[in-house]
């Protein structure tokens, strides 16, 4: 491989290539109206299917004396409220997506788990820095850990997910969790999640094509969520990978793509857990970039990565759900 790859479509699977190839070049520096960029890509929410029920709800402000309530989106299931949810938290590198993106993947989940699931909704750089996010996801897991009624109660299990950004932030969940005394997590899913803002991994500098998320999309990214402290003194729950301790952490199962630039600190990272021993399960899918499975969910990889992570979930509930 070369220094720096900018072209990563000879090195992904065949099933990937030819639509990886077809993908725009985006360039985040050259946006100058965030709130009108993420208007482009709006997606509706879907509307509560036969079997799964789908309502918003706001929850109670982080408690550092914010003004600012956050909105969760609760499915359940129509068939009955289950005794374990999942929290979800989606991606976009701390400057975009929506809830209203993972309505389907969260509808799912239901459907083939049956567990109860939340996804939180959180402010968004540049507009709102760091730790608006993880402020607003830790409000959410409160509120689910209060035992809301619309859950049924506290849940006998909690666990916590997310993909790319959102993986992140479920990493974050757990440590503060950990720290502050807060529910208790029986397993935190990590899907090619973002962890450490130095870069510095070999594959961090090693994976730059602008059609993915690049080096220099990762680098834009944290500067804008970190504003001030980019470069600084940063705390473990903007970059989970830099806590110090990872002891006493729930058990963690972690997605990779081997032509990711997070790739290597998510190795890292699933490293360290065990070591601090956090009973924890990696998994690399060969030939694949950041955010395979959107692209093609119909190749091959991307039919096992779903598999897999659904029944990551269904072990993290004891196949009780």
């Amino acid at each position: 491989m070369s220094e720096v790859i900018t072209n990563l479509t000879p090195y992904l699977d065949p099933e990937i290539a030819p639509l990886f190839d077809q993908l725009p070049t985006v360039d985040y520096a050259a946006v100058t109206d965030w709130s009108a960029a993420r208007a482009t890509r709006h997606v509706g929410p879907q509307s509560s299917s036969a079997t799964v029920s789908i309502r918003d709800v706001q929850v109670a402000p982080y408690p550092d004396g914010s003004d600012h309530t956050p909105t969760a989106r609760v499915y359940t299931a129509k068939s009955g409220l289950s005794k374990n949810t999942l929290l979800w938290i989606h991606g976009g590198g701390f400057i975009g997506g929506h809830i209203n993106e993972n309505d389907r993947v969260c509808m799912n989940l239901v459907d083939t788990i049956g567990c109860n699931v939340v996804a939180a909704a959180y402010r968004l750089a540049p507009e709102h820095k760091f730790p608006a996010a993880p402020h607003d996801c830790y409000a959410t897991l409160l509120w689910i850990g209060s035992g809301p009624a619309e859950l049924g109660g506290k849940p006998e299990q909690l666990a916590v997910a997310g993909g790319s950004a959102g993986g992140c932030l479920a990493a974050v969940m757990a440590q503060m969790a950990r720290d502050l005394d807060g529910p208790e997590l029986c397993h935190q899913i990590l899907v090619f999640p973002v962890l450490d803002d130095r870069l510095e991994t070999r594959s961090a500098q090693l994976i730059d094509d602008p059609r993915t998320w690049s080096r220099t999309k990762a680098l834009f990214s944290w500067r804008v969520y970190l504003g001030e402290d980019f470069k600084g003194e940063v705390s473990p729950y903007a970059a989970p990978a830099r806590a110090a301790d990872l002891g006493g952490l729930p058990p963690a199962t972690i997605f990779v793509e081997e032509m990711d630039l997070l790739r290597d600190e998510a190795v890292d990272y699933a490293t360290r857990l065990t070591r601090s021993n956090v009973r924890t399960g990696l998994i690399v899918y060969p030939g694949t970039h950041h955010g395979h499975i959107g692209l093609a969910p119909m190749a091959q990889v991307s039919q096992r990565t779903g598999r897999d992570i659904s029944a990551a979930i269904k072990t993290a509930f004891g196949h009780n759900a």
